[in-house]
């Protein structure tokens, strides 16, 4: 079967460069980054997917997420779905920023010095296309599986997650699934959970004019600059990040990956939902003071206790501030939709051992990380499917650029091939 695998790519590099051209050439900027992005290119985009699938004998299920913003699963049936193995990628990019800083079009697919440039090649139309032909070789050499294959070619993985999550409300059953980020060709089957997080700190507003009766003894000013006391806020956690990254570790991941970001601050008057309303008057005494964290935690921990952790410090700080202590910050979680449940797959799952097999059966020896962004693997995960992230090598990814290396790419079939057969019992048949 490795020869059978190594002919047939030989025989259709011209085809599998020209379907990654294909995916790249196609601007699917996610529309929540860019109020100029076409709706329409996604739309264009799943349509090619949904004719190649339904070409290569899959059945298909098309339909919107949000407007103009369909996903598109395919289904190659087997004898039972009850053990299918998922591909998963997302065809939504992030915008290509100032094109005069790219040495190509963007948009236009270039190859040079082994490497394909294009927005989204690497992240991850490389994955897609990827996914995309272990279908074209089952259907090429008409091998019937054991179970079902399910592609899932998903939108809006860059602005959280709800392409994946809406497939999962549809699709929510399987053994396992690969989801074809970028990882240079390492298994991840580790990836840390993420929360956005916002503290909401009350003051009191006064006119600015009066402050030092605020800060001095001796003077009966009732102002409280809510920005002061976030400071102190972001000061502590800043100290509660720094412990994390000395008691905390995961022999997949880097030490100090818990970090705990203070993404965005808004500080005035006049409290409202989302924030103060006034923010651009320094003359009031700010009431009102908004901090988001971007806060991260290892695929070991679970989330609630994380939480209870992060929202026992904040009191304990409160505490050792005279208005804090009667005023304790509130805080939310999951604030814009941004919840990531953590990836914990053990290295002797069997779809980490079969991916791991496929991988020597070319005679490459695997190599084991953990995922240190997120991705939609932890929505699978969340829902009890087991998941590994694995795709090829890229590089400058979200930025000018961005390309994704051509022998890697072919690894990366390669081994998804290999792995979708193995996991089905055909290997050498």
């Amino acid at each position: 079967m490795k020869t059978i695998i190594e002919q047939w790519l030989e025989s259709q590099r011209e085809t599998c460069i020209g379907i990654l051209e294909d995916l790249v050439r196609f601007q699917t900027i996610n529309p929540k980054f860019s109020k100029t992005a076409d709706r329409k290119e996604t739309i264009k985009l799943q349509k090619y997917v949904q004719d190649f699938m339904i070409k290569h004998g899959m059945t298909v299920d098309y339909w919107e997420v949000e407007e103009d913003l369909p996903n598109v699963v395919g289904i190659l049936k087997g004898e039972s779905p009850c053990n299918s193995l998922i591909l998963n990628g997302h065809i939504d990019v992030v915008p290509p920023g100032d094109l005069n800083k790219w040495n190509t079009n963007p948009w236009d697919p270039v190859i040079q010095d082994g490497k394909l440039y294009g927005r989204g090649s690497g992240d991850m139309k490389a994955g897609v296309a990827a996914n995309l032909l272990v279908a074209k070789f089952l259907h090429d050499h008409q091998i019937y599986l054991e179970n079902d294959l399910q592609i899932h070619v998903v939108v809006d993985e860059e602005g959280g997650g709800s392409g994946s999550r809406a497939v999962l409300e549809k699709y929510s059953r399987g053994g396992g699934v690969i989801v074809t980020e970028p990882t240079d060709n390492i298994i991840n089957p580790t990836e840390g959970g993420l929360e956005w997080v916002r503290i909401h700190i009350e003051g009191v507003s006064s006119h600015a004019g009066w402050r030092y009766s605020d800060i001095y003894p001796g003077y009966s000013g009732e102002g409280v600059n809510a920005i002061e006391k976030a400071t102190k806020i972001i000061s502590a956690v800043q100290d509660l990040e720094r412990t994390w990254a000395r008691k905390k570790s995961h022999p997949l991941l880097p030490y100090g990956v818990t970090t705990i970001n203070p993404g965005v601050i808004i500080g005035g008057a006049s409290k409202g939902q989302e924030g103060p309303e006034i923010t651009t008057n320094p003359a009031i005494t700010p009431d009102s003071c908004i901090i988001e964290f971007d806060l991260k935690f290892l695929p070991n921990e679970r989330e609630k206790e994380v939480k209870e952790e992060f929202e026992n410090f904040i009191k304990q700080v409160s505490l050792t501030d005279d208005w804090l202590r009667d005023h304790v910050p509130t805080i939310e979680w999951g604030i814009r939709g941004i919840s990531f449940p953590s990836v914990d797959t053990s290295l002797d799952h069997p779809l980490v051992e079969t991916c791991s097999s496929s991988h020597r059966e070319f005679n490459i020896e695997p190599d084991f990380q953990g995922f240190v962004a997120v991705s939609d693997a932890a929505f699978y995960a969340g829902k009890g499917i087991p998941a590994i992230i694995y795709g090829p090598k890229s590089e400058r990814i979200h930025g000018v650029n961005e390309c994704v290396d051509i022998e890697s790419y072919f690894q990366t079939i390669k081994v998804l091939i290999a792995t979708t057969l193995k996991w089905n019992n055909k290997w050498g048949t």
